[in-house]
């Protein structure tokens, strides 16, 4: 594996190029004006997106796809084993990973990288909104679609680059970033980081290693912790935020209600801030205040920024409305983490359904194993959950880890809690079907294959029901 040099044109192929970040990085690529080719196991919109663009992908793997290429680029999931890159390795073909990729094109860029356990893609789509409102003309790499901006990725060449920065594989260290800002430090990713203090120990270098301004979240305690490590000379360009007294930048009255967010920001005691924003939760105008103390602590107008934030209107699976029928909305999230499960419940909760129905999907049997118990207080505020199979996301099984795990722990922890479990697809369907009333949100949260439900649930016999109950009674 080795970073690339894309000062001149190059013949690229992308391996595993339908997932977010690989075909993010090879629409970078292509833009830059490389020639691009790709290649994954199935068709995907992803790989549609990307033959819209002129570029061939192909539907399945073949050692023909790397001939006469200079560099294949592969995605971390992507093993010995697999044709494509056995057959580049044993051409002596250059190989690089998506990590090598990322730092290939981030050289050269004065680079805002925002990273976080969870946050990072919300708040990197608010920072290149922002970006593209203060006339930067930037560059960017997030790992959802920007609602406003109609994509997740884009290349200027104006040597301005935002991304958001991945600390799953240490990734994020590869840019040397010049501005950073972190949202959060939790148990994550453990599985490479080995334990807690590793991963901490990453962050703090993420930090120390940029050369701009650093904004942090005080309220954390994983950043509360990584503050204390902190010399004086490193704490000179670090800006807090967050609702505590102690930070540089104080996020007050806060105010939620629906699909709406308000609050405003206080320096040293004065209102410099006010902003609403189309996207529920506290955790939405966490996210907007870091952004509003990067790009205030780099010199830019209060006013523009605040206004730009409050045209937000959010990131593509980020409590994303995905459909209504016969009076139940159906909105699907990213949320995986018991944390970000959390918050996104209890956004939901503050809305105007009459009863929230929880589903979740549990992710990775590593994750289930070091956080599984962490979900036990995660769906307060939900009137129901419902546990589908754990999505394995190409993990061997673990012993004595299962959905179980996450839905045992929430009946331990509330056993006045409605909490089901199903074990398939067409059961977790009929369920619902028999559960959803007029006035109900129905929030399915997962990094898996869940995302799909609300299509399911369209097309079944529920909503067959549902629409000949309309007809007679229009």
């Amino acid at each position: 594996m080795s970073v690339p040099d894309l000062s001149s044109p190059l013949r690229v192929h992308v391996v595993a190029a339908g997932g977010a970040a690989m075909s993010a990085v090879a629409h970078i690529l292509a833009a830059m004006g490389h020639t691009v080719t790709g290649s994954d196991q199935v068709d995907s919109a992803a790989l549609d997106r990307l033959r819209a663009e002129g570029l061939t992908m192909w539907t399945g793997h073949h050692g023909d796809h790397v001939q006469g290429v200079d560099v294949v680029a592969v995605s971390t999931a992507v093993k010995p084993g697999n044709i494509e890159l056995d057959t580049a390795m044993a051409a002596g073909t250059t190989v690089a990973s998506r990590p090598d990729m990322m730092e290939a094109i981030a050289i050269g860029q004065r680079t805002l990288a925002i990273s976080g356990t969870h946050g990072k893609t919300t708040t990197s789509a608010m920072a290149a909104l922002v970006a593209e409102a203060v006339g930067w003309n930037p560059s960017f790499i997030v790992g959802g679609v920007v609602n406003q901006l109609g994509t997740g990725s884009r290349w200027t060449g104006s040597g301005r680059l935002v991304v958001e920065a991945d600390e799953s594989d240490n990734s994020f260290l590869r840019f040397r970033a010049d501005d950073v800002i972190v949202t959060n430090i939790e148990s994550d990713h453990l599985d490479f980081h080995g334990s807690l203090p590793a991963l901490e120990t990453a962050f703090r270098q993420f930090v120390v290693q940029g050369s701009g301004v650093k904004v942090l979240c005080v309220d954390d305690a994983g950043v509360q912790q990584l503050l204390r490590t902190l010399t004086p000379n490193e704490l000179d360009l670090v800006r807090t935020y967050g609702t505590s007294a102690d930070a540089n930048y104080q996020m007050v009255d806060l105010h939620t209600a629906g699909m709406r967010t308000s609050f405003s920001v206080e320096v040293d005691g004065v209102v410099v801030a006010h902003a609403s924003m189309g996207v529920p939760g506290d955790h939405n105008a966490r996210n907007a205040t870091a952004v509003f103390a990067m790009f205030h602590s780099l010199g830019h107008e209060s006013e523009l920024i605040s206004e730009t934030l409050s045209s937000f209107t959010g990131v593509g699976r980020r409590f994303e409305y995905r459909a209504e029928l016969g009076g139940v909305t159906f909105v699907d999230d990213y949320a995986h983490l018991p944390s970000e499960v959390a918050t996104v419940v209890r956004a939901a909760a503050r809305g105007d359904w009459k009863r929230v129905i929880a589903v979740f999907e549990p992710h990775r049997y590593t994750r289930i194993r070091d956080v599984g118990s962490d979900f036990a207080h995660s769906f307060s505020g939900a009137s129901m959950v419902v546990v589908t199979p754990l999505f394995a996301a190409g993990q061997e099984a673990i012993e004595g880890i299962s959905s179980l795990t996450v839905s045992n722990a929430v009946r331990g922890a509330h056993p006045e809690l409605d909490v089901r479990d199903v074990g398939s697809r067409s059961h977790l369907v009929e369920l619902l079907g028999s559960v959803l009333q007029p006035g109900d949100l129905c929030l399915t949260m997962n990094a898996g294959e869940l995302t799909t439900l609300p299509t399911d649930m369209l097309n079944s016999s529920w909503a067959r029901r549902v629409a000949d109950v309309a007809k007679e009674h229009p």
